[in-house]
């Protein structure tokens, strides 16, 4: 039954993505206004976001009931809504949209049925209402000011680093971008920004000041200390304002430890009072996100990365290098809609050897053999494996050392082959 309730849901793709709140509103209205069931936090940005409301989830579950909303998935849906321990279960997705079929269908009649990210939104919503959650972590899907998620009037709004990305959608400049993503704070709702850009804190405090919100700048309310980042995982201090917390964590990055300072800053400035140094440090310590700077096998070493846009990718070799210290045999698939010059521009400082291929999302996929010819002369050595599988089975045969990068889709296609962990957490 599944099958066709989740073809249904991906048929509404076909009305791509849509940056407008009035069907969204008119929808959550017919199914009874769920995002006003539970306490929320907001979290937009073009880079970090998916990372800082897993560390914000992973906390607040220590004391609270509380759900995790991220997109997309790397292997199967249910990935994008988390209530507690687990996955949003196939008989609750069957059944909402079995309930909802006729709404999605009549809202064509009154201007367009709502779109695939819509529905998707409104299902984690009832979902988190249903199972009477306290708290959901909610990331944005896009911009901010009219993504779907933009229903929620949350405790904390939290903008994570900006950067370019989708500049038909969000402006080709930092302020318009960040004039998007600040959209996402509502009047009067403190706002926690982990961006230091002057020309981004400039808009964010300008917009943050004529709502009434309070912005706190994560950087200047904590300090980290004695940072060691290893094969093995980080470690170091953070010092807020007003407390003290040793992080211990398997997940690699300096920009992770931007994003634990991020989510910690948002905690502390909101009203989960239940919450100790203890529990922030167990909830950091348990966090997963994979597909990121993530070792998915030892022998020969693989390392995956949903990097896809040139600022995700500066942060990638900034921590591959400090981590692995060797050149990896790189392979690369990407979407027609990336900026594949600039990406590829800063991936080739780790490694002249790279495999082109696809991700295998057949409608935005980008042709790796256009791909070789017009940015294969970057590399030293690179050729075309058009399936992704071959193109993983030709370098594990090739090197002792490989990085999967450059969509999602394609480091989650490989994360399932090697039957990879996709939960954000890990209690061992």
């Amino acid at each position: 039954m599944l099958k066709n309730e989740l073809d249904f849901l991906y048929g509404l793709m076909r009305e791509g993505v849509k940056l407008d709140l009035s069907i969204m509103g008119l929808f959550s209205e017919l199914v009874g206004h769920p995002e006003l069931e539970f306490n929320s936090f907001h979290v937009a940005g073009t880079n970090g976001k998916g990372s800082t409301a897993s560390f914000i989830y992973n906390i607040l579950r220590q004391k609270y009931r509380t759900g995790l909303y991220t997109s997309p998935h790397l292997v199967k849906f249910n990935e994008r809504i988390i209530f507690g321990l687990d996955q949003i279960d196939d008989e609750y997705i069957g059944n909402f949209i079995s309930k909802y079929r006729k709404t999605i269908l009549d809202l064509a009649g009154t201007n367009r049925n709502p779109t695939f990210f819509e529905t998707t939104t409104l299902l984690a919503f009832k979902y988190f209402a249903d199972m009477k959650a306290e708290y959901a972590a909610v990331e944005v899907g896009l911009g901010g000011r009219l993504d779907s998620t933009n229903i929620i009037t949350p405790e904390i709004s939290i903008i994570t680093q900006i950067g370019y990305e989708h500049a038909d959608k969000l402006g080709c400049s930092l302020t318009a971008i960040a004039t998007e993503k600040a959209g996402i704070i509502k009047k009067g709702i403190p706002v926690v920004l982990s961006d230091e850009k002057p020309e981004v804190l400039k808009t964010i405090k300008s917009i943050a000041e004529a709502r009434g919100s309070e912005l706190f700048l994560a950087p200047a309310e904590s300090k980290v200390k004695k940072l060691s980042i290893t094969e093995e995982g980080t470690r170091f201090t953070l010092v807020t304002d007003n407390d003290k917390y040793e992080i211990e964590t398997t997940i690699l990055g300096d920009f992770q430890v931007r994003n634990i300072a991020t989510a910690v800053v948002a905690l502390e400035h909101s009203n989960a009072e239940s919450l100790t140094a203890k529990d922030v440090e167990k909830g950091i310590h348990e966090s997963r996100w994979p597909a990121r700077v993530e070792v998915i096998k030892s022998s020969p070493k693989v390392v995956i990365d949903s990097a896809h846009n040139p600022p995700a990718a500066f942060s990638l070799v900034k921590t591959f290098r400090k981590v692995f210290r060797k050149k990896p045999l790189l392979v690369v698939g990407m979407l027609s809609d990336k900026d594949a010059y600039s990406y590829l521009s800063v991936l080739k400082q780790l490694s002249d050897k790279i495999v082109f291929t696809s991700p295998r999302e057949e409608h935005r996929a980008m042709d790796p053999e256009k791909m070789n010819r017009l940015y294969g002369g970057m590399f030293r050595n690179s050729l075309v494996v058009k399936d992704p599988v071959e193109a993983y089975e030709y370098a594990l045969g090739k090197s002792g050392l490989i990085l999967v990068t450059g969509s999602m889709y394609l480091v989650g296609l490989i994360k399932g082959y090697e039957n990879g962990e996709v939960m954000p957490y890990d209690l061992n």
